[in-house]
């Protein structure tokens, strides 16, 4: 696909913005909620807890490569840069 080209009223920066997004909230979740000592004391609320984060990181990896995958010059200049 062309640089820059709009994927269905998509560009590249929504695909960045989605992928920042999924990062922080993994990350909230990890920080806030997984650390909650009333999560640290029930283990299956420990487990939905982790689940719930591995599957935002999952998104994370999936949303990167969607954006390698529609936006492959983009892709190749950040690795100049």
């Amino acid at each position: 696909m062309k640089k820059n080209k709009k994927i269905k009223g998509l560009d590249r920066f929504h695909y960045h913005e989605a992928l920042d997004r999924a990062y922080i909230v993994a990350n909230m979740i990890d920080d806030h909620l997984m650390e909650h000592p009333v999560v640290q004391k029930h283990k299956e609320l420990k487990k939905r807890v982790k689940k719930a984060e591995q599957l935002l990181y999952d998104v994370y990896q999936m949303i990167g490569g969607l954006d390698m995958k529609l936006f492959p010059n983009d892709s190749e200049m950040r690795g100049k840069q």
